[in-house]
Protein backbone atom coordinates (compact mmCIF):
# COMPACT_ATOMS: atom_id res chain seq x y z
CA UNK A 1 0.00 0.00 0.00
CA UNK A 2 1.57 3.34 -1.02
CA UNK A 3 2.25 6.03 1.55
CA UNK A 4 -0.18 8.93 1.85
CA UNK A 5 0.67 12.61 1.32
CA UNK A 6 3.11 14.17 3.81
CA UNK A 7 4.88 17.49 4.28
CA UNK A 8 7.64 16.11 2.02
CA UNK A 9 5.24 15.49 -0.88
CA UNK A 10 6.19 17.23 -4.18
CA UNK A 11 9.86 17.53 -3.18
CA UNK A 12 12.75 15.15 -2.63
CA UNK A 13 11.84 12.16 -0.49
CA UNK A 14 13.90 9.24 0.76
CA UNK A 15 14.02 6.64 -2.02
CA UNK A 16 16.47 4.03 -0.73
CA UNK A 17 14.27 0.93 -0.86
CA UNK A 18 16.75 -1.46 0.77
CA UNK A 19 17.81 0.65 3.73
CA UNK A 20 16.43 -1.92 6.19
CA UNK A 21 18.74 -4.63 4.84
CA UNK A 22 21.95 -3.09 6.20
CA UNK A 23 23.23 -2.76 9.76
CA UNK A 24 24.74 0.69 9.16
CA UNK A 25 27.22 1.28 12.02
CA UNK A 26 26.51 -1.77 14.16
CA UNK A 27 29.14 -4.47 13.80
CA UNK A 28 31.57 -2.12 12.09
CA UNK A 29 31.37 0.32 9.19
CA UNK A 30 30.43 -1.25 5.86
CA UNK A 31 31.31 1.01 2.94
CA UNK A 32 31.04 -1.44 0.06
CA UNK A 33 29.16 -0.16 -2.97
CA UNK A 34 25.87 -1.86 -2.09
CA UNK A 35 25.93 -0.43 1.42
CA UNK A 36 26.97 3.02 0.25
CA UNK A 37 23.92 3.13 -2.01
CA UNK A 38 21.83 3.25 1.17
CA UNK A 39 23.99 5.85 2.97
CA UNK A 40 22.59 9.19 1.86
CA UNK A 41 23.06 11.63 4.76
CA UNK A 42 21.44 15.04 4.54
CA UNK A 43 23.88 17.80 3.65
CA UNK A 44 22.58 21.34 4.19
CA UNK A 45 23.88 24.80 3.35
CA UNK A 46 22.23 25.23 -0.06
CA UNK A 47 19.52 27.80 0.58
CA UNK A 48 17.66 30.27 -1.62
CA UNK A 49 14.99 32.82 -0.80
CA UNK A 50 12.45 34.50 -3.05
CA UNK A 51 10.31 37.57 -2.32
CA UNK A 52 7.09 36.48 -4.01
CA UNK A 53 4.96 39.44 -2.88
CA UNK A 54 6.28 42.97 -2.41
CA UNK A 55 4.95 45.56 0.06
CA UNK A 56 2.42 47.27 -2.18
CA UNK A 57 2.85 50.88 -1.07
CA UNK A 58 6.65 50.68 -1.34
CA UNK A 59 6.38 49.16 -4.82
CA UNK A 60 4.08 51.99 -5.93
CA UNK A 61 6.34 54.75 -4.59
CA UNK A 62 9.91 53.51 -5.24
CA UNK A 63 9.61 50.53 -7.61
CA UNK A 64 13.17 50.73 -8.97
CA UNK A 65 14.81 50.88 -5.56
CA UNK A 66 12.60 48.09 -4.23
CA UNK A 67 13.46 45.91 -7.24
CA UNK A 68 17.17 46.36 -6.43
CA UNK A 69 16.52 45.62 -2.75
CA UNK A 70 14.63 42.46 -3.68
CA UNK A 71 17.39 41.33 -6.04
CA UNK A 72 20.07 41.76 -3.37
CA UNK A 73 18.03 39.75 -0.86
CA UNK A 74 17.59 36.93 -3.36
CA UNK A 75 20.99 36.84 -5.08
CA UNK A 76 23.50 38.56 -2.77
CA UNK A 77 22.50 37.15 0.59
CA UNK A 78 25.09 35.28 2.62
CA UNK A 79 22.71 33.45 4.89
CA UNK A 80 19.17 32.96 6.15
CA UNK A 81 18.84 32.42 9.89
CA UNK A 82 16.27 32.17 12.65
CA UNK A 83 14.33 29.04 11.71
CA UNK A 84 12.64 27.61 14.78
CA UNK A 85 11.61 24.07 15.65
CA UNK A 86 8.01 23.01 16.17
CA UNK A 87 7.36 21.82 19.70
CA UNK A 88 4.58 19.67 21.15
CA UNK A 89 3.09 21.03 24.35
CA UNK A 90 1.49 18.65 26.79
CA UNK A 91 -0.66 18.68 29.89
CA UNK A 92 0.51 16.66 32.92
CA UNK A 93 -1.77 14.02 34.41
CA UNK A 94 -0.79 12.97 37.90
CA UNK A 95 -2.17 10.43 40.32
CA UNK A 96 -1.53 7.57 42.71
CA UNK A 97 -0.01 7.51 46.18
CA UNK A 98 3.32 8.57 44.68
CA UNK A 99 1.77 11.25 42.45
CA UNK A 100 3.43 9.92 39.31
CA UNK A 101 2.99 11.88 36.14
CA UNK A 102 2.24 11.22 32.51
CA UNK A 103 2.00 13.76 29.71
CA UNK A 104 -1.06 14.14 27.48
CA UNK A 105 -0.40 15.91 24.14
CA UNK A 106 -1.99 19.34 24.01
CA UNK A 107 -1.01 21.45 20.98
CA UNK A 108 1.89 21.65 18.53
CA UNK A 109 3.40 25.14 18.55
CA UNK A 110 5.27 26.84 15.73
CA UNK A 111 7.29 29.56 17.44
CA UNK A 112 8.52 31.03 14.16
CA UNK A 113 7.80 34.76 14.49
CA UNK A 114 10.81 36.16 12.64
CA UNK A 115 13.72 35.27 10.36
CA UNK A 116 16.88 37.07 9.30
CA UNK A 117 18.44 37.55 5.87
CA UNK A 118 22.16 38.34 6.04
CA UNK A 119 23.70 40.43 3.26
CA UNK A 120 26.06 43.36 2.70
CA UNK A 121 25.18 47.02 2.42
CA UNK A 122 26.09 48.83 -0.79
CA UNK A 123 27.62 52.26 -1.25
CA UNK A 124 24.71 54.67 -1.41
CA UNK A 125 22.93 52.72 1.37
CA UNK A 126 20.60 50.83 -0.96
CA UNK A 127 19.33 48.44 1.72
CA UNK A 128 18.92 51.00 4.52
CA UNK A 129 17.17 53.45 2.21
CA UNK A 130 14.41 50.98 1.33
CA UNK A 131 14.01 49.70 4.90
CA UNK A 132 13.81 53.22 6.33
CA UNK A 133 11.26 54.24 3.69
CA UNK A 134 9.22 51.10 4.38
CA UNK A 135 9.14 51.49 8.16
CA UNK A 136 8.57 55.25 8.08
CA UNK A 137 5.55 54.81 5.79
CA UNK A 138 3.99 52.33 8.21
CA UNK A 139 4.89 54.07 11.48
CA UNK A 140 6.29 57.57 10.98
CA UNK A 141 9.45 58.04 12.99
CA UNK A 142 8.27 61.49 14.23
CA UNK A 143 4.46 61.32 14.34
CA UNK A 144 3.87 57.59 14.72
CA UNK A 145 1.16 57.77 12.04
CA UNK A 146 0.74 55.54 8.97
CA UNK A 147 0.79 57.57 5.76
CA UNK A 148 2.60 55.28 3.23
CA UNK A 149 4.77 58.29 2.31
CA UNK A 150 1.95 59.71 0.21
CA UNK A 151 0.85 56.57 -1.63
CA UNK A 152 -2.86 56.82 -2.34
CA UNK A 153 -3.88 53.35 -1.19
CA UNK A 154 -5.73 52.23 1.95
CA UNK A 155 -3.62 51.72 5.05
CA UNK A 156 -3.94 48.05 5.98
CA UNK A 157 -1.66 45.15 6.83
CA UNK A 158 -1.97 43.58 3.37
CA UNK A 159 -0.57 46.71 1.68
CA UNK A 160 2.51 47.04 3.89
CA UNK A 161 3.87 43.50 4.19
CA UNK A 162 5.85 41.14 1.97
CA UNK A 163 5.88 37.39 1.49
CA UNK A 164 8.85 35.09 0.93
CA UNK A 165 9.38 31.46 -0.02
CA UNK A 166 12.50 29.95 1.52
CA UNK A 167 13.99 26.88 -0.17
CA UNK A 168 16.76 24.52 0.91
CA UNK A 169 17.99 22.12 -1.78
CA UNK A 170 20.17 19.05 -1.76
CA UNK A 171 23.75 19.38 -2.97
CA UNK A 172 22.67 19.30 -6.64
CA UNK A 173 20.88 22.62 -6.23
CA UNK A 174 17.89 21.25 -8.14
CA UNK A 175 15.97 19.11 -5.66
CA UNK A 176 14.05 20.72 -2.79
CA UNK A 177 14.75 19.28 0.66
CA UNK A 178 12.68 21.84 2.57
CA UNK A 179 10.45 24.78 1.69
CA UNK A 180 8.26 27.18 3.61
CA UNK A 181 6.26 30.35 3.08
CA UNK A 182 6.97 33.37 5.26
CA UNK A 183 3.90 35.64 5.29
CA UNK A 184 3.13 38.96 6.99
CA UNK A 185 6.77 40.08 6.70
CA UNK A 186 8.10 43.49 7.70
CA UNK A 187 11.59 44.63 8.63
CA UNK A 188 12.06 45.13 12.36
CA UNK A 189 14.99 47.52 12.45
CA UNK A 190 16.60 50.44 10.64
CA UNK A 191 20.31 49.77 10.99
CA UNK A 192 22.32 52.95 11.64
CA UNK A 193 25.18 51.80 13.86
CA UNK A 194 27.39 51.22 10.79
CA UNK A 195 27.92 54.99 10.77
CA UNK A 196 29.76 54.98 14.08
CA UNK A 197 33.29 56.30 13.65
CA UNK A 198 36.57 55.00 15.03
CA UNK A 199 39.97 56.10 13.70
CA UNK A 200 41.57 53.46 11.52
CA UNK A 201 38.42 51.33 11.12
CA UNK A 202 37.12 51.10 7.57
CA UNK A 203 35.02 47.97 7.51
CA UNK A 204 32.54 46.45 5.12
CA UNK A 205 28.99 46.68 6.42
CA UNK A 206 27.08 43.45 6.91
CA UNK A 207 23.32 43.81 7.20
CA UNK A 208 21.35 41.33 9.30
CA UNK A 209 17.82 42.20 8.18
CA UNK A 210 15.25 40.72 10.54
CA UNK A 211 11.68 40.32 9.26
CA UNK A 212 8.54 39.50 11.20
CA UNK A 213 6.77 36.45 9.82
CA UNK A 214 4.24 33.67 10.13
CA UNK A 215 5.41 30.36 8.65
CA UNK A 216 3.45 27.91 6.52
CA UNK A 217 4.47 24.51 5.12
CA UNK A 218 2.52 22.25 2.75
CA UNK A 219 2.90 20.09 -0.38
CA UNK A 220 1.49 22.97 -2.45
CA UNK A 221 4.20 25.32 -1.15
CA UNK A 222 6.75 22.60 -1.92
CA UNK A 223 5.51 22.57 -5.49
CA UNK A 224 5.84 26.34 -5.78
CA UNK A 225 9.39 26.15 -4.42
CA UNK A 226 10.40 23.56 -7.00
CA UNK A 227 8.95 25.77 -9.73
CA UNK A 228 10.88 28.82 -8.49
CA UNK A 229 14.16 26.90 -8.76
CA UNK A 230 13.36 26.13 -12.39
CA UNK A 231 12.19 29.67 -13.21
CA UNK A 232 15.18 31.37 -11.60
CA UNK A 233 18.03 29.04 -12.54
CA UNK A 234 21.63 29.84 -11.68
CA UNK A 235 25.07 28.71 -12.86
CA UNK A 236 25.68 25.18 -11.60
CA UNK A 237 28.53 23.98 -13.80
CA UNK A 238 31.63 26.17 -14.08
CA UNK A 239 32.16 24.78 -17.60
CA UNK A 240 29.23 26.99 -18.57
CA UNK A 241 30.72 30.18 -17.12
CA UNK A 242 30.70 33.08 -19.57
CA UNK A 243 33.23 35.89 -19.29
CA UNK A 244 30.81 38.53 -20.55
CA UNK A 245 33.03 39.08 -23.58
CA UNK A 246 32.86 37.66 -27.08
CA UNK A 247 35.63 37.26 -29.61
CA UNK A 248 34.58 39.99 -32.01
CA UNK A 249 34.27 42.53 -29.19
CA UNK A 250 37.69 41.60 -27.85
CA UNK A 251 39.33 41.83 -31.28
CA UNK A 252 37.64 45.08 -32.27
CA UNK A 253 38.93 46.08 -35.69
CA UNK A 254 41.37 43.17 -35.66
CA UNK A 255 44.50 45.31 -35.20
CA UNK A 256 47.11 43.29 -33.37
CA UNK A 257 50.66 42.05 -33.56
CA UNK A 258 52.58 38.85 -34.12
CA UNK A 259 56.13 37.76 -33.35
CA UNK A 260 58.42 37.73 -36.35
CA UNK A 261 60.87 34.83 -35.93
CA UNK A 262 63.22 36.32 -38.55
CA UNK A 263 63.63 39.75 -36.97
CA UNK A 264 62.76 39.00 -33.33
CA UNK A 265 60.35 41.92 -33.35
CA UNK A 266 56.62 42.34 -33.08
CA UNK A 267 54.96 42.97 -36.42
CA UNK A 268 51.76 44.94 -36.51
CA UNK A 269 48.95 43.45 -38.55
CA UNK A 270 45.37 44.42 -39.26
CA UNK A 271 42.67 41.96 -40.20
CA UNK A 272 39.17 41.13 -39.05
CA UNK A 273 38.80 39.52 -35.65
CA UNK A 274 37.20 36.48 -37.19
CA UNK A 275 40.05 36.03 -39.65
CA UNK A 276 42.55 36.14 -36.78
CA UNK A 277 40.61 33.41 -35.06
CA UNK A 278 40.36 31.32 -38.22
CA UNK A 279 44.08 31.62 -38.86
CA UNK A 280 44.98 30.71 -35.27
CA UNK A 281 42.63 27.74 -35.17
CA UNK A 282 44.01 26.49 -38.47
CA UNK A 283 47.58 26.91 -37.25
CA UNK A 284 46.91 24.94 -34.07
CA UNK A 285 45.07 22.28 -36.05
CA UNK A 286 47.93 21.91 -38.54
CA UNK A 287 50.46 21.70 -35.73
CA UNK A 288 48.47 18.98 -33.96
CA UNK A 289 47.99 16.96 -37.15
CA UNK A 290 51.69 17.14 -37.94
CA UNK A 291 52.66 16.02 -34.46
CA UNK A 292 50.14 13.20 -34.50
CA UNK A 293 51.32 12.00 -37.91
CA UNK A 294 54.94 12.03 -36.73
CA UNK A 295 54.05 10.07 -33.62
CA UNK A 296 52.26 7.39 -35.62
CA UNK A 297 55.43 6.61 -37.58
CA UNK A 298 56.69 4.67 -34.58
CA UNK A 299 55.41 1.37 -33.21
CA UNK A 300 53.71 1.32 -29.82
CA UNK A 301 56.75 -0.12 -28.05
CA UNK A 302 58.92 2.62 -29.49
CA UNK A 303 56.63 5.36 -28.29
CA UNK A 304 56.46 3.78 -24.86
CA UNK A 305 60.21 3.54 -24.81
CA UNK A 306 60.49 7.20 -25.71
CA UNK A 307 58.10 8.25 -22.96
CA UNK A 308 59.96 6.18 -20.36
CA UNK A 309 63.53 6.91 -21.33
CA UNK A 310 63.29 10.47 -22.60
CA UNK A 311 65.12 9.46 -25.77
CA UNK A 312 63.86 9.22 -29.34
CA UNK A 313 62.93 5.62 -30.13
CA UNK A 314 64.22 4.01 -33.32
CA UNK A 315 61.42 2.97 -35.70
Amino acid sequence: MPDKMTFQTNVKTHDKANIDQYAFFLGGLNVTRQALEQYDPLKTGFGRIFMIRKPLFVDKQIPTKLAKFKHVLEYANIGVEGLQNITLDSNPLTGGYTNRQMDIPNIAKDDQTSFTIKTYEFSGSLMREVIQYWINGVADIQSGLSHYNGAQIPVCQANQTAEFIYVVTDQTGTNVEYACLFANCMPREIKLDQFNYSAGDHNLVQMDIEFTCTRYMSPQINNLAQGLLVKYGILMNSLNFHSGMNFNTLMGDGTGSTYNVETGKLTRASTSGQQVLDNEVQRISDQYNASYAELNKYPLQGRAGYENSGEVATP
